[in-house]
């Protein structure tokens, strides 16, 4: 743990289940007229889509839409939204989607007031601009899982700026304007989610807690967050998998994945992250997933360093042990079965036409869209263990 930290959290979080109905009286505080951001296909969200535009017209509010958001948005999809959101003139953007949906509206309100496109502001661009001013925003998450809500990071889908030639990077805007001004998280919004998106975004969500705790920057108010998270997860994923329609278990996963974005926004992610964006980036595998594939072996490579960090998460999951390295071991090996048991893979399958030097490409990857996760894991990492790694998930040995 650094002996020199801060955290802050200037998002106003509003928590509760049927807390939608309050969108209009929370974004009526910020402005009057408001550009809903939401997902291209997403028949299952309709009825809360309306819900949103009805709390927004009664209030008062004028509204423009923009229903084009995919997962991992592609950075050209920011640009496009901030277009849009120029010409409507609004003083205000709403979220009301998953990650994607809320990072993507992160990308619209900053460029809306600066121009330019998500590159000219990134984390791995070496000449980035920084990020000093953006619209107002109320991010509603309707899954349980990035914890985006409370964040200054957006996360979008690069093309043309590696060094490997037609390679997209999953690049990441890092700046406090972006940080939503107001969470409205209501724990209804996931009640019913398919279990494959329950099981992913809770995989995410755990991802980051997990790695918050081990990272080099981690704090002691970012690791108290994080534990309390992975508690509730642990004991709560998968009864939500189990049981779409139960509201029981939404709440606390709803308030795990919230706690786990405020900590990994103070702390950082590590390798588990780094190795998912790759994986996304070249082999489109679902963020969620490649964390999930990712988080037992990097448990592993990082457990001789981590001891005293797993056997205190253990202790928030009520695993005992007669030692630290007892209750170290066992919290990993709860880690995994609890990914197995959400049906969550270990390894990542290959495609046929996968290119002869995929594993280069997937360390090149890692090494230039996350650098900060590679730097920040406990466990010094250089391209050989990166080569190691991903070899191993992605059984090339």
């Amino acid at each position: 743990m650094s002996r020199n930290w801060e955290f802050q959290l200037p998002t106003r979080v509003r928590f509760g289940r049927g807390g939608l109905r309050r969108l209009g009286d929370v974004a009526r505080e910020l402005g009057q007229s408001a550009f809903l951001v939401g997902y291209r296909d997403a028949a299952t969200l309709e009825p809360h889509y309306d819900r949103a535009r009805r709390s927004l017209a009664k209030s008062g509010l004028t509204v423009a839409e923009f229903f084009e958001v995919a997962p991992d948005p592609e950075a050209a999809l920011a640009v496009r939204g901030a277009e849009r959101l120029r010409a409507a003139g609004c003083d205000l953007v709403v979220a009301v989607g998953g990650g994607s949906v809320i990072d993507a509206a992160k990308g619209i309100a900053a460029l809306a007031r600066l121009g330019g496109a998500p590159w000219d502001y990134a984390a791995a661009n070496r000449r980035a601009r920084p990020v000093t001013e953006a619209v107002p925003l109320v991010a509603v998450p309707t899954t349980a899982g990035t914890g985006s809500e409370v964040t200054e990071i957006a996360v979008f889908t690069q093309h043309g700026v590696s060094s490997i030639p037609g390679m997209a990077l999953k690049v990441s805007i890092h700046a406090a304007a972006i940080r939503p001004a107001v969470a409205l998280v209501d724990p209804d919004l996931s009640v019913g989610s398919a279990p494959t998106l329950t099981a992913a975004c809770g995989a995410d969500a755990l991802g980051h807690a997990i790695e918050s705790c081990l990272s080099r920057r981690a704090n002691p108010i970012a690791s108290t967050l994080a534990g309390r998270a992975v508690a509730w997860i642990v004991a709560h994923l998968g009864r939500a998998v189990a049981n779409p329609d139960d509201p029981a278990p939404r709440e606390p996963l709803a308030l795990a994945a919230t706690l786990a974005g405020a900590a990994f926004d103070a702390a950082g992610v590590v390798l588990a992250h780094a190795i998912a964006q790759a994986l996304g980036g070249l082999l489109d595998l679902p963020h969620g997933v490649g964390v999930a594939t990712a988080t037992p072996l990097i448990l592993r490579f990082n457990a001789e360093p981590c001891v005293e960090q797993y056997a205190d998460l253990a202790r928030c999951c009520g695993i005992s042990g007669e030692s630290p390295r007892q209750r170290a071991e066992r919290f990993v090996e709860r880690i995994a079965e609890l990914l197995r048991g959400v049906g969550l893979p270990d390894r990542v399958a290959v495609p046929d036409d996968a290119p002869p030097d995929l594993i280069d490409r997937l360390v090149r990857n890692a090494l230039e869209s996350t650098p900060a996760a590679v730097t920040l894991n406990p466990r010094k990492t250089d391209e050989e263990t990166l080569r190691n790694l991903f070899a191993e998930l992605t059984g090339s040995r």
